[in-house]
């Protein structure tokens, strides 16, 4: 299956990003076109965590803050095409990151803590399919 959005692929019970080694088909395969999770997230504005980042530090390191986030993100995503980041917003001094992956949002607050230190905070839902982080500093 091909998604008709990232175009992201299915094989053997596995998602593999547009071109990667092991996304390809034998011969005279046709794939199914299919919405991948991720996409299906994304249309239905639905994310699986949500990272705020917020304090006054955030503002003036704004710039690496959001480099950092970016690399977590590509790195995830070259491992798992379906951990993307939905959306960045910003307003004064707080920073909100909306991902299609639980474990992208709980990797982007670990890592801005660790590079940055602050407090950090995680509360997961009941069933652990939502993530809330918080970090501030």
């Amino acid at each position: 299956m091909v998604c008709t959005g990232c175009k992201a692929a299915f094989w053997g019970k596995r998602w593999f990003n547009e071109g990667d080694e092991g996304a390809k088909l034998p011969a005279g395969h046709v794939p199914g076109k299919v919405v991948c999770p991720a996409c299906q997230r994304m249309k239905d504005n639905n994310p699986a965590g949500v990272v705020t980042l917020s304090g006054d530090y955030l503002l003036k390191h704004e710039e690496v803050i959001l480099n950092a986030v970016k690399n977590v993100e590509a790195k995830t995503r070259a491992k798992n095409p379906l951990a993307r980041i939905m959306e960045i917003g910003q307003e004064a001094n707080v920073l909100t990151i909306r991902t299609t992956d639980e474990k992208l949002a709980e990797k982007l607050g670990k890592e801005i803590y660790k590079s940055h230190s602050g407090k950090l905070g995680l509360q997961w839902s009941q069933d652990e399919s939502f993530v809330r982080v918080n970090w501030t500093r």
